[in-house]
């Protein structure tokens, strides 16, 4: 390719990458709103197509194979309904109501200590320093989380949105699984002939970075987050069970997940006594070694193949434009894009 060309196509894709980034930047709602079935229903799909594919070998059709994944699913959500959901609900709804009183417990001990260092014997230049990093670290915390809770609520919000939404994922999910190879075929003949092969190889890395978040990560956090709940139930921590949860979930998220999961645990632990706390911090750590030492590494195969300061930007953008789901899929999304971005660069250049 000459000189003019690839100049042109440089440019080319960086106005297509800034126009995508203001798109976003400015209806972000509105995207996660209307994809959010679709996303949803990739996760099941993704979940479901290797079960799909053990039926199809001992001889089920496609269909039929799905129909009974579909409805072995529905009798496990009802018994998780019936059994384990209740004690779920019931600690979220008991954390919520004690949220006030645990907010001011914290902001008494927060005004002791800036009574403490006041009265201290400190020079005047170390306590004006202490004081601006604090009320620095209060701004922006309170920006993150506001904005954070804000994007996450907002999709969560309307119980009715949810059930609309899931009953539309599990139909757009059985259409994926039912007729995956002629959607691969149809998407392939829009395509020029000579970029078929380059497509087809983008596709399968795609689908190598889907496959090892889906299946490997979510599986990971599940385990996690249960050995997280057994752990807080037996240190005798309240709210096990919501807890456990969160610190599952929070798992998903590099780096920040594992410390982001064990704050709520700690912090109400500490409130008990700093010695259940202690136990707290220990029972995370136990399970992040164990996770780290055995259950990642048989579960998740391979890497995502981007620099940890690439992972961390990645989390911190997707927390800023999407809330928790964004730090959830900021990671997969951003190598995604670095595939298909050096496949078009290797396909011109």
């Amino acid at each position: 390719m000459s000189n003019a060309k690839k100049t042109i196509f440089y440019i080319a894709l960086s106005f297509l990458v800034t126009g995508a980034a203001v798109f976003i930047y400015f209806f972000n709602d509105k995207i996660l709103k209307v994809l959010s079935p679709v996303l949803i229903a990739i996760v099941i799909a993704y979940i479901i197509y290797p079960l799909v594919v053990k039926f199809e070998r001992k001889g089920l059709k496609r269909s039929v194979s799905i129909i009974l994944i579909y409805t072995f699913i529905a009798l496990v959500l009802v018994f998780f309904s019936i059994y384990i959901m209740p004690y779920v609900l019931n600690n979220a709804k008991e954390l919520f109501n004690t949220l006030p009183s645990i907010t001011s417990k914290y902001q008494e001990l927060f005004n002791s200590f800036i009574s403490k260092i006041k009265t201290s014997k400190w020079p005047p230049e170390i306590k004006k320093l202490i004081f601006g990093e604090i009320d620095n670290a209060t701004v922006i915390l309170q920006h993150f989380f506001s904005q954070t809770m804000k994007k996450s609520l907002g999709v969560v919000a309307s119980s009715i949105a949810i059930l609309v939404n899931t009953v539309l994922s599990m139909i757009i999910a059985y259409y994926f699984l039912k007729d995956i190879e002629g959607i691969k075929r149809s998407a392939l003949m829009i395509a020029p002939k000579r970029m078929r092969n380059d497509l087809v190889n983008i596709g399968r890395e795609l689908n190598g970075i889907v496959t090892h978040f889906i299946q490997g990560q979510l599986l990971t956090a599940c385990i996690v987050g249960i050995l997280e709940t057994v752990g807080l139930y037996f240190v005798h921590v309240k709210y096990p069970f919501i807890l456990g949860v969160i610190g599952g979930i929070a798992n998903i998220i590099p780096y920040f997940g594992p410390f982001l999961g064990a704050v709520p645990a700690v912090a109400i632990a500490l409130l008990d006594s700093p010695g259940k706390a202690f136990f707290t911090i220990l029972v995370f750590i136990i399970v992040q070694q164990i996770d780290n030492a055995f259950i990642s590494p048989k579960i998740i195969e391979g890497k995502l193949g981007l620099h940890p300061i690439t992972t961390i930007v990645a989390v911190l953008i997707g927390g800023e434009f999407f809330g928790i789901i964004g730090m959830l899929i900021g990671v997969p999304v951003t190598a995604m894009l670095k595939v298909i971005i050096k496949k078009m660069i290797d396909m011109v250049v």
